[in-house]
Parts: structure tokens; C-alpha cells; sequence
């Protein structure tokens, strides 16, 4: 299987290596792709695009498909489900919106499926279910405010603590309420919303999770040219007295209330090649005991930082179909529990946070009890149809007597060990590469190899991980 893996990533990377050193006629071809690219898709819009009236109408669809290969998953303890898997996956999703003058009413379904896999439920499958419905009503007249009410994707800034992530099968959205103040050079979203938690089930739609709810306000200025500051309150109240523990059925646990307030900025340092990012964000609160058996009502008081450097380089490549590349350095840190017992948590919660890409494209790690550095070199071949980035990251605990968590929020690998184990977790080494065939059509592929440090080797088996995987999507 190790054989197979590698020689379907050695093939990979062959064809990444043609398709980026091809001849200088292919080259050549690439603005006339790019302007191909604004026709919407494998259908002509004649056919997805009518009005009638003053009434506009528009559909839209897509289907993506993708093979993952993973090895060591588990880091080769081969007892337990998931250590090994080659898995598909299939994502279809169809919308149209209907727009009036300032109305505007959107539909999106979404359908997920999932095989090979060894997990029971099959949480990335769902049968066509309702992703997004809303009704927006868009600066009546000529003021600077719009209403969005009903299901839908929130999204804010990096998306390190709200995503809607396209990466997994089913992408995240909430039942929703959003008001949004636009005025130059002011935007301002105030948003309450609830969850939608993904069944598969065939009898009704996906429901989302009253009790737990996430509310806010994330006000962005666009006042500096080249540079966007952002400041956030994001707030969640979970009151789930009531929501047993699937593990005990006498245990229930108390009410949560989680204040996190933020700011984050990126831009480029006029006259020079230089841009920068960064992200603080503080976390308060309150997490009750449990009303049945063991627990401890707990303070919450935690912090995580982001802060990047990026160089664009220029004048390397003459042709104008060629991209120049960038390179980032980045430090990710996010507080972990030195003492779960001491009656406060400082363990930094990301709260709706994106995944694949943000700490590495394996998943294994979550921007919570983490330190993290890493290198970026993103460049682009040929402009507007083919891009690419490697990376290597190195990843650190806060808190070794803290859990390692994963991308899910599931406890990688905390033991009897972990108090006194090393707090280097491993290194990942990461290539991506996309390409896009058609105006409709496009490849992409990685592959990444996950490095085990003493952490691991510390607490438990320790073989190295490898991921590969290929998807193709295509736009109707």
C-alpha cells in the first residue's frame, strides 16, 4: 500500500512538473483561458440566466469528486478505525436566486457522499438537504443597511474563528439573522444564528441546534488603501441542560457562556514588496458545572495570536503569463489548560474555525493549545489557470497536560504520559497544486507527509503519516 501511495504521488507530481515547465505555445494560450473563464460554467448562461419582467432568475450548479489516500492516520496503531483509508467523496450542490429590485430570495441544496470509509456514522454523507434559504433585502432606499434572514454561510476574515469550509463534504451554515451596515469605509455585521447540524436521514431536513448560540459583531475599515483592520465580538451561549453524554447517560453537562473579542489587520507596506497579517483575539466566560455526576464550574480565561510576514517577489519571470512568487513566514499560538483541575480554563477555543489549509492540509492540528511555525512559497506558473504552494510546518503544544486537538475538535492523544512528554508534536511538509482545464473544470491535487515528533514517540506508537489526495470540480 506505502507503494501505492507512492508512486500515485510520484505520477502527480510528474504531470504537475509537464503541465508547469509546458511549451511556450501552451503558455501563450493562458489569457485567452482566462478570459474564457468568465462564461458561468459548462452550461451557457442563456440557459441558467432569463428575467421576466423586472424579476431576474438565475441557477447554478456544481459537482466536485475526490480520492484521499491516508497511511498512519493513527500513527500506526492499526487497532484503531481510520489508521489506513483510501476514501471517495462526492459533493453536489444546486441553487437559483430570484432578485427584485432590493429583494433578492436564494436556494441552495446540497448533496454528500462518502464511501471506503471505516467511521460509523458517515459524517461527510448526506442526502440532498437544504444548505442555504434566505431572503435579503439590500439597501432600501439607497441606505447603507441589508437584512439576511433564514439559512446561510457566515463567513469572517481569515476564517480562523467563523468559516463556512468548502474542503469538507458538508459545508458549515447556520439558521440565521444578519444585519449589515455598508458605508464607505465602514462594513458592520451584527449576526445571531444557530448551527445546522448534518443527518443523514431521508425524512426530513437537517435541523440546526437550538440551545447553542452563536451571536456578535465584526466591523471591518477599508480606510487606508492596501490595508483592512477588523475588530470582533463573537459570542456563544450554550444551554444544554438538558443533552446527555452519549458515553453516560446520568451526565449532563452545565451552561456555557463565551465571549471572544478580537482584532486582526492584513495589507502591503507601500513601496515595497512586503505585506503582512495578523490576528489577537481574548477569550472569557463561564462554563458551569455539570447538575449529575462529576464536575467543577470553571472561569474561562484564554488567547491566541497569528502574525505573518509575506515578500512578493518581482522580476524573476519576464513572461506576463507567469505569476511571481510569494513567500510568508507565519507563527500561529493558542493557549492550552496547565491545570484543568484549578477551577479556571485557559484552553483557547477557535470556535468555528476553517479547516485544510489554515495549520497544514493533514488536520491534524487546531489553533487551540498549539505553537506553530511555518513557511509559505505560493506561486502560480501560469497566471489565472495554474497555482500552486509548498509549506513546512512545525508544531508545538502550549500545554503538554493538555490534549492535542485535531481539526474536529477531537483529542488527537492525551494519556497518562502527556504531562511529562516533550511538547514537540511534528513536522508536516505540504504540496498543492491546481489547474484549471476548462472555464468550467478544475483539477487539484497535495500530497503531505506528517513528521512525528517527540510528543508523539513520548505517549505512544509513532509512524509517520502521508496524505495524498486528487479532486476535480466542475461548474454547470
Amino acid at each position: 500500500m506505502k507503494r501505492v501511495l507512492v508512486m500515485a504521488t510520484f505520477t502527480f507530481g510528474v504531470v504537475c512538473l509537464l503541465l508547469m515547465t509546458g511549451s511556450p505555445a501552451f503558455a501563450a494560450e493562458a489569457p485567452k483561458a482566462a478570459k474564457a473563464s468568465a462564461s458561468s460554467g459548462l452550461i451557457p448562461s442563456s440557459y441558467k440566466e432569463f428575467n421576466i419582467g423586472d424579476v431576474k432568475i438565475k441557477f447554478g450548479a456544481d459537482d466536485r469528486i475526490r480520492y484521499e489516500k491516508r497511511e498512519n492516520f493513527k500513527f500506526g496503531d492499526s487497532t484503531k478505525p481510520g489508521n489506513d483509508d483510501g476514501l471517495w467523496y462526492n459533493r453536489f450542490r444546486i441553487n437559483m436566486n430570484v432578485a427584485y429590485q432590493n429583494f433578492s430570495a436564494f436556494v441552495e441544496g446540497l448533496q454528500s457522499d462518502e464511501w471506503e470509509s471505516e467511521a460509523r456514522p458517515r459524517k461527510q454523507r448526506d442526502e440532498l438537504d437544504l444548505h442555504q434559504g434566505y431572503i435579503q433585502i439590500s439597501k432600501p432606499g439607497n441606505l447603507p443597511v441589508s437584512l439576511k434572514v433564514g439559512r446561510q454561510e457566515l463567513k469572517y476574515g481569515a476564517q480562523r474563528l467563523i468559516a463556512a469550509p468548502v474542503w469538507s463534504n458538508n459545508i458549515r451554515s447556520f439558521d440565521a439573522i444578519k444585519v449589515s451596515y455598508n458605508k464607505a469605509p465602514f462594513d458592520i455585521d451584527f449576526f445571531v444564528g444557530d448551527e445546522v447540524i448534518y443527518t443523514d436521514h431521508n425524512q426530513k431536513f437537517n435541523d440546526a441546534r437550538w440551545g447553542k448560540y452563536l451571536y456578535g459583531v465584526y466591523a471591518t475599515y477599508k480606510g487606508v488603501p492596501g490595508h483592512v483592520f477588523d475588530l470582533y465580538s463573537i459570542n456563544i451561549s450554550d444551554e444544554h441542560d438538558d443533552l446527555q453524554s452519549q458515553t453516560d447517560s446520568k451526565t449532563y453537562y452545565g451552561d456555557i457562556k463565551q465571549y471572544t473579542v478580537g482584532t486582526r489587520g492584513e495589507g502591503k507596506i507601500a513601496s515595497t514588496n512586503f505585506g503582512y497579517g495578523y490576528e489577537i483575539a481574548y477569550q472569557f466566560g463561564n462554563r458551569d458545572a455539570v447538575t449529575k455526576g462529576k464536575g467543577k464550574s470553571q472561569d474561562i480565561r484564554a488567547w491566541a495570536v497569528h502574525a505573518d510576514v509575506n515578500y512578493a517577489f518581482k522580476g524573476i519571470f519576464s513572461q506576463p503569463v507567469i505569476k511571481q512568487p510569494v513567500i510568508k513566514l507565519e507563527y500561529n499560538y493558542a493557549t492550552g489548560d496547565d491545570d484543568p483541575a484549578d477551577g479556571t480554563c485557559k484552553t483557547f477555543n477557535p470556535i468555528y474555525q476553517a479547516t485544510h489549509g489554515p495549520y497544514g492540509i493533514i488536520d491534524f492540528i487546531k489553533w487551540q493549545n498549539m505553537e506553530e511555525f511555518a513557511v509559505f512559497v505560493d506561486f502560480a506558473p501560469v497566471k489565472n489557470r495554474m497555482k500552486g504552494s509548498l509549506q513546512y510546518h512545525r508544531f508545538y503544544l502550549d500545554e503538554t497536560n493538555d490534549a492535542w486537538y485535531g481539526t474536529s475538535g477531537n483529542k488527537m492523544r492525551y494519556n497518562a504520559k502527556s504531562k511529562n512528554a516533550s511538547d514537540h508534536v511534528g513536522d508536516e511538509v505540504d504540496f498543492v497544486l491546481s489547474y484549471k482545464v476548462f472555464s468550467f473544470m478544475n483539477i487539484e491535487g497535495g500530497y503531505a507527509h506528517f513528521f512525528c515528533g517527540d510528543y508523539i514517540k513520548d505517549t505512544g506508537k509513532s509512524s509517520d503519516a502521508d496524505f495524498f489526495y486528487l479532486q476535480t470540480m466542475i461548474t454547470f
